[in-house]
């Protein structure tokens, strides 16, 4: 799979560290009201872990809704464990006249994406894991917003 170029960055930097934990395959895919969310950020964080030192865990939906979770120089996968996943899918930014680019807006509105309150979670188990399919189907204004 060949990650979108703005993201490869991001991925690479996404953690320095996994705390020195196993690490294990995982794959999963998001649609968006039955299409796929291709370019869509899937964030994974650690129930109770420590949201200071914990490591990000992170992938890049492509053009077909699938992805895979990277763990900086660890490389793909994740450590064991229950983890919230928050998802943004940013929209393409143009260029303004002075060539600074837009603030990127999520086409989710942040409903997938605020971790006080998570919609989505997963079980990352010590063997390689395909989830299943995050389903979103509502883009409207996080509730209590």
């Amino acid at each position: 799979m060949k990650l979108f170029p703005c993201l490869t960055a991001v991925l690479a930097l996404a953690c320095s560290s996994c705390g020195g934990d196993r690490i294990y395959p995982v794959r999963g895919s998001v649609t968006f009201k039955d299409t796929p969310a291709a370019g869509a950020a899937v964030f994974f964080r650690r129930q109770g872990g420590d949201r200071m030192n914990d490591a990000l865990v992170m992938g890049v939906a492509q053009q077909d809704g699938t992805f895979e979770v990277v763990c900086g120089s660890q490389g793909k996968g994740a450590p064991a464990g229950q983890y919230d996943v928050l998802i943004e899918w940013k929209e393409a930014t143009k260029q303004q006249g002075r060539g600074l680019p837009e603030h990127p807006r999520d086409k989710l509105r942040g409903r997938y994406a605020d971790p006080k309150h998570p919609r989505l979670h997963a079980t990352v188990a010590a063997q390689t894991n395909i989830l299943a399919p995050f389903e979103l189907t509502d883009a409207g204004p996080p509730e209590g917003r």
